[in-house]
């Protein structure tokens, strides 16, 4: 993050200028820096003025530096004559109103008279912010400066010198480019390390190497600032909306002329982390598997992850801002490129005939829009993105509060301020214009409330209606396997056996027979009868036995449940083998009907019944679509996929999340939205003859897009509403 206060874009047309009578000029303040920019984009020469005691810079023209140059012991009058003899400028009173106003406004004045004193007291009262507004504020956005390094910068700026900066980029550019080949050829494991380390040790890893990138980047911003000769106020962490991120106070970068050196301190931090980023993925590429390896995972995935993605965006007020307005030659391009946009909107939807707040050339100002629209869509986005976490992070209660306040801040604001400017010149709006904005407001009214929308979208997996898995009830030997493939009802597909109870069976058998003997010897014993009735219910207990593992024994002779062909046959099975209890041996399925399992959101379910149309398609082939129709949908919320290939950590296409299991077992993934299945009858079998993942289209009943969002907000609300 490159932090320090962007110059002013020009001085004209920021204070509203009254009548033409020349007037004294006051006297400015003495601290105040003057020093040459680089030239404006046409050409003309700059100079920037240094606030010292703000921290500020205000970027200021020709006209402007000639009437400072010339502005003491002379009234406006006399100013106004002595430029014009002096230079080949044509400077105006209106010119000099400008600038004091400029200067009035942004304090760079002195307060020499007890009515300067009372302007200034009577604006900072009307800047005063109420306590309320004063803890808005500071929630959203604030800086905590932690160290202010210049003296030690200072020390090594010689050695920072006479780098070549050159040689460095080369070395670092075919390390990173060696360290992606290396990855590449082991991807696979890359890609599994990224997911075996989604724990909460590796989130703690992650966080560590997320604050070590970042410390080493906004170190290269100093340097690269130190190197060129400006001085680095502070460093240390700025709030937004409470979620920290270090800075670096480069602000008097803006006193370099040269526009490559302020593009070097302005990439210096994405460099810089992408060397380091390079280096690690290089290192984790030769380094052996333990801890060490895992740390510089973490620090390789973060620097990229983080660079390109946040600090590269100039979207932001991030790095890759400052790197567009320094090639762009734009300072405060947000500020510009939205006055455009806001412009334009105005002379495209009301018809308004605003001037444009700058002149640039047709292109130039519509590649400007264009980035402004772009910056809102993007920010949008981002700030909702944001309230949501805000409401995450906190309690309920202080969650809902924080995140409508950081809604209202950063969107609603905005919005509202212009719409009152809107409001404000409605008379303006001629009668035809009215009529247009009518008319659209009606079509998009009608897109959101007609419903118009019937198809509902889902992700499933296609399978024959009829497969079972065949495997051993227990453990046991095979004896034979299936020499063929094809298999009807009741056919013997595997035969095993179980020593154990072939040895059960015999003693079971061998004790029911001593049992029967000792029966048949007590004819005439006195007693005998007594005993007969113990023995004879001996016998029967160990004749069931018998029986007992008879039918176990039976249970080892896997016959086919329907007809169907056997598939994935582990070949490793043969003849003398002992498998498990349990254990997979192959997959009998009959291919004369298949279905499809699909899984749709609990917000589509009111919309679909049994007996709806259905188009289906393999994830595989987007092309090749085939009918079917909902024969039956489930009641209750699916939690465990039936398939490993649907689970998006697998490459499928739904997002699970790890669940706790019982003690002792590893974690389970479950769906992570609240999904339920449907049941699909194809009438023709997809292009397959396996499972395989697919994308299911059903012609539900038609819905706005209007009642969909409220539907939508109602079940978030109804969800998150217990307290």
């Amino acid at each position: 993050m490159n932090a320090g206060a962007m110059p002013a874009p020009s001085l004209h047309g920021q204070v509203k200028v009254g009548g033409a009578k020349p007037v004294e000029l006051p006297r400015i303040r003495d601290e105040l820096v003057l020093f040459p920019a680089a030239p404006n984009e046409d050409g003309t020469p700059a100079w920037v003025i240094q606030d010292p005691v703000n921290n500020r810079f205000y970027r200021i023209g020709w006209i402007d530096f000639e009437l400072l140059l010339h502005w003491a012991d002379h009234d406006a009058a006399s100013l106004v004559r002595t430029v014009n003899a002096q230079t080949p400028l044509n400077v105006t009173l209106q010119d000099v109103r400008h600038l004091m106003g400029f200067l009035s406004d942004n304090q760079l004045l002195r307060l020499d008279k007890p009515t300067d004193v009372a302007r200034v007291l009577d604006r900072s009262e009307k800047l005063q912010r109420s306590p309320l507004e004063w803890l808005v504020h500071n929630y959203l956005f604030f800086r905590l400066p932690l160290v202010r390094p210049q003296a030690w910068l200072a020390s090594i700026q010689p050695l920072l010198a006479r780098l070549n900066l050159s040689v460095l980029a080369a070395l670092f550019g075919a390390i990173t480019v060696l360290g992606v080949y290396l990855v590449s050829r082991q991807w696979d494991v890359f890609t599994h390390t990224l997911v075996d380390n989604l724990t909460w040790t590796g989130v703690l890893g992650y966080v560590l190497a997320l604050v070590f990138a970042k410390t080493v980047h906004e170190l290269g911003h100093a340097f690269a600032a130190t190197r060129y000769g400006v001085r680095v106020a502070h460093m240390g962490v700025a709030f937004l909306v409470m979620f920290p991120m270090l800075y670096t106070d480069t602000g008097e970068s803006w006193r370099l002329k040269d526009a490559r050196q302020r593009l070097v301190i302005a990439s210096a931090g994405i460099a810089v982390e992408l060397a380091l980023a390079g280096l690690a993925t290089l290192a984790w590429a030769l380094a052996p598997d333990g801890s060490f390896r895992n740390g510089l995972f973490f620090l390789a995935t973060t620097s990229w992850v983080m660079t390109l993605a946040v600090n590269a965006s100039p979207f932001m007020r991030f790095d890759g801002y400052f790197i567009a307005s320094d090639l762009l030659d734009l300072p405060n391009l947000h500020e510009r490129s939205s006055a455009l946009a806001r412009v334009w909107l105005r002379r495209a939807l009301l018809g308004l005939q605003d001037e444009w707040p700058e002149s640039f050339p047709l292109g130039k100002r519509r590649l400007l829009i264009a980035f402004a629209l772009i910056t809102w869509v993007y920010r949008l986005t981002v700030f909702v993105g944001i309230a949501v976490l805000v409401y995450v992070f906190f309690f309920k209660l202080l969650g809902l509060m924080l995140m409508a306040l950081e809604l209202h801040w950063f969107i609603g604001r905005p919005v509202v301020k212009e719409l009152a400017v809107w409001r404000e010149r409605r008379a303006e709006i001629t009668r035809p214009r009215r009529r247009r904005l009518w008319v659209l407001g009606a079509m998009l009214l009608a897109i959101l409330v007609f419903p118009f929308n019937s198809r509902v979208m889902g992700f499933g997996w296609v399978h024959a209606d009829n497969q079972q898995l065949i495997h051993s009830p227990f453990a046991a030997q095979i004896v034979s396997v299936p020499e063929q493939r094809r298999f009807k009802a009741g056919d013997v597909m595997f035969v095993l056996d179980s020593s154990a109870l072939g040895i059960a069976q015999d003693r079971s058998r061998a004790l029911a027979q001593a049992r029967e003997s000792q029966i048949v010897g007590l004819m005439g014993v006195p007693d005998g009868e007594s005993q007969r009735q113990l023995l004879t219910s001996q016998k029967a207990y160990f004749e069931a036995e018998e029986k007992l593992s008879e039918d176990e024994l039976e249970r080892l002779t896997l016959r086919a449940p329907f007809d169907g062909e056997l598939r994935d046959l582990d070949h490793a099975l043969a003849p003398g083998v002992w498998v498990k209890s349990r254990q997979p041996l192959a997959m009998i399925v009959d291919h004369q009907q298949w279905v499809i399992d699909a899984y749709i959101p609990e917000a589509d379910l009111a919309r679909i019944e049994v007996g709806q149309a259905v188009r289906a398609r393999l994830l595989s082939d987007p092309t090749a679509w085939t009918g079917g129709h909902i024969a039956a949908i489930d009641v209750s919320r699916t939690t465990v996929l039936p398939s490993p290939m649907l689970d998006a950590r697998n490459g499928g296409p739904i997002a699970t999340v790890q669940e706790a299991s019982t003690a002792g077992q590893a974690p389970v993934p479950v769906a992570r939205d609240a999904l339920f299945r449907v049941r699909v009858v194809l009438d023709e079998p997809l292009v397959t003859d396996q499972a395989a993942t697919v994308r299911v289209r059903i012609e539900g009943r038609a819905d706005s897009i209007l009642m969909g969002a409220l539907r939508q907000v109602a079940s978030v609300v109804i969800r998150e509403s217990g307290f």
